[in-house]
């Protein structure tokens, strides 16, 4: 798999995985599961979240993106100044999802019912599931509603082609 598709996984991914963890965020453990026995379901609204409406855990990753973008490198002040109201995700939960399935899907339903923080540890299962096995294994209904509005950026909302042109930059910068 190409370098790209493996960028372009990992930034689409974690958009979708936090957009479907979202409303079930602070949940029983099981919850996904139990709404979706089919294990694909759909994105929905729920807790205070628009169908299809990623979180601050993509919000983060997308503004230190664009950060290290704009600053060529890694400038904690200007990450500080950025993000000063989020706080951090839970790796070991979202490598044990990754380790246990074997697709994207899999992976951030399995993420999901873990239950809590669910749309965090989604966002970074889907970040690594889809670097894993790239953007193409993302079901396109999770991506269809998929939309990042960005605090502090005005009426900034980013979609798929806002999130690919995002990954392209990533790519090109890291050549």
């Amino acid at each position: 798999m190409l370098r790209d598709e493996r960028a372009l996984g990992a930034v689409l991914g974690s958009a979708v995985g936090d957009a479907l963890g979202a409303p079930f965020a602070s949940g029983a453990p099981g919850a996904y599961t139990a709404r979706f026995p089919d294990g694909l379901g759909a994105p929905h609204a729920g807790g205070g979240w628009d169908r299809g409406e990623a979180t601050d855990g993509i919000q983060m990753a997308v503004l230190t993106a664009r950060s290290l973008l704009e600053r060529g490198g890694l400038d904690l002040p200007d990450l500080f100044r950025r993000f000063q109201h989020w706080a951090a995700a839970c790796p070991g939960s979202a490598l044990w999802a990754l380790r246990t399935t074997g697709s994207y899907a899999a992976a951030v339903r399995a993420a999901i019912d873990l239950g809590g923080d669910t749309d965090t540890v989604a966002a970074v299962t889907g970040g690594l599931a889809g670097a894993v096995y790239g953007a193409a294994a993302i079901p396109r209904t999770w991506l269809r509603p998929l939309h990042v509005p960005l605090p502090g950026s005005g009426d900034t909302v980013l979609r798929v082609p806002e999130l690919t042109a995002l990954a392209d930059e990533l790519v090109r910068a890291g050549s």
